[in-house]
This record gives structure tokens, sequence and C-alpha cells, in this order.
């Protein structure tokens, strides 16, 4: 199932410039064929989508080689950034990460908006109502993971909970190296996991000190592949409840807790 390291960082390099270049082609078509801004917002929010998550997989592909430090930040470039324009935008509440619609699907991230919301509806781009609430609908961060590691790496997620806690292991521990080892816990429509020794606690410390709000509004991409993982194999709602640090200890550790909620069908 897995390349040799040096192979599969540099998959990740190669899958963080085309995202961050197509990032920018985007940007760049935004604001050149669209001068009355009919498509600015939900394109705008693609593009930044776009860039953290090349952001993400350049910090994933650096191998040994790269400083801990940049690495910390270049998990957590453009997040609050990201997290500010939702909100900007009428984006309220938790985010909402929606299982695969069929065999072939993969996971949609939902964002509630706060009502009065023309603004929004106004450009008819990139909107949906989901449960009676008004909403944008978009890739979720960690979208682009995925499907590098369903591609190159084997990944399944079986919809059987114990399976599914080994996979998100193996993700976590072995083929990312995010944190030394990762405890799944699930009680009741609860599921809580523990990244001890996580790689980017620094990072994820210092983004929470400014916009802890953002948290669940907009999750950064390892809280959104978890997110992803558990909507796809449960084929449940995922929507993130409290993240909790702890640096306590030499392990510095994150707690992640999701609601899961049965899924209603797919945002029309």
């Amino acid at each position: 199932m897995k390349d040799a390291p040096v192979k599969r960082y540099d998959r990740y390099r190669l899958g963080s410039f085309i995202l961050i270049c197509f990032a920018v082609l985007l940007l760049s078509a935004v604001l050149l064929a669209d001068p009355f801004g009919v498509m600015q917002n939900p394109l705008t929010l693609l593009s930044a989508t776009s860039f953290i998550g090349g952001a993400f997989l350049f910090a994933l592909g650096g191998g040994r080689s790269v400083d801990a430090r940049l690495a910390n930040w270049l998990s957590m470039q453009g997040v609050s950034t990201l997290g500010s324009i939702i909100h900007d935008l009428g984006g309220h509440g938790a985010a909402v990460f929606l299982p695969p619609n069929g065999e072939g699907g993969e996971v949609m991230q939902f964002i509630p908006t706060q009502p009065p919301s023309q603004s929004l509806l106004g450009d008819g781009g990139g909107f949906a109502c989901h449960n009676g609430i008004t909403g944008a609908l978009y890739r979720p961060l960690a979208g682009p993971i995925i499907e590098i590691l369903k591609r190159e790496d084997g990944l399944t997620l079986p919809s059987e909970y114990s399976l599914l806690k080994v996979a998100v292991r193996e993700v976590c521990e072995d083929i990312l190296s995010v944190a030394d080892w990762v405890d799944m816990k699930q009680e009741g429509d609860t599921v809580t996991f523990t990244l001890h020794n996580y790689l980017f606690f620094p990072g994820c410390a210092s983004l929470r000190e400014g916009s802890s709000k953002f948290c669940a509004l907009c999750p950064c991409s390892i809280c959104s592949l978890l997110a992803c993982m558990v909507a796809e194999g449960l084929k449940s709602e995922v929507c993130l409840d409290q993240v909790i640090l702890d640096d306590t200890s030499r392990s510095h550790s994150m707690q992640i807790s999701y609601i899961l909620k049965k899924s209603e069908g797919v945002p029309t």
C-alpha cells in the first residue's frame, strides 16, 4: 500500500504546486473575467480553499529536511483569512461535512449562512438549502488530501467502526506522520480523536489564540481530514464540536470532538 517516503513526498509537492497554481489562475479569472462580480464570492472561496490545501500538502511533502516551525505555519497558512471571508459573507455556526452521494462521490462541506443572506444568494452560485437552512456548499480543505491518499496510498474508509479506527491511525501515524499516536473513541453521537505529540501543535495553538471561532466554521486541513474520513466511513453528517489543546506534558496533544447526525440527503 505504501511507496517509498521520498516518492510520497514528491507526490505531495507536485500536488501542492498544482493546487496553488490553480488557486492563482482561478483568482486571476475572477478579477479579469468577472468584472460585475456575478461569481466572485464562490470562486474566491474556491481559490482560497485550493491555496490552503496546496500549502498543507507542501508542508507534508517536505520530508525530514523541512524545519518543524515552517511546517507548522504552512499547515495553517490562510485558514484565518478563509475563515474571515466565510464569516464576512454570512457564514455562521459549525460547518457540516456531508457523506458522499452514492458510489464514486466525495464528501462535501456545507457552511450555514446567517439570515438575511441576500448578498450571498444574489450571485446565484455555490449556494444551497440543507434541512431548511441556507448555506454554501463547497469541497472541504481535506478534499485534495483524501483524493491523493485514495489514489496513491490505496486508502479505503470502511463503515465498520473498528476498521475505520485502524484506517485513521494508519493515515495520521504512518502515512502523514502528523502524530505519534492517535486514539479514537465513540460515545453515543460523539466521536473524539486525541492526537498525541501532534506535529502542528504550535501552529494550531497560535491560530486558536487569534480566531478560535473559525475551528468549527472553517476547520483546518487535519480537522477537515478526520471529519471527511468519519463522514464517508460511517455515512453520517459530521460537525466539529470542540478542540482542546493540552501542552501540560512533553507530548503535546490535541483532542477533537465531532457530533454525528444521520444524513438527510444532498442539499438542493
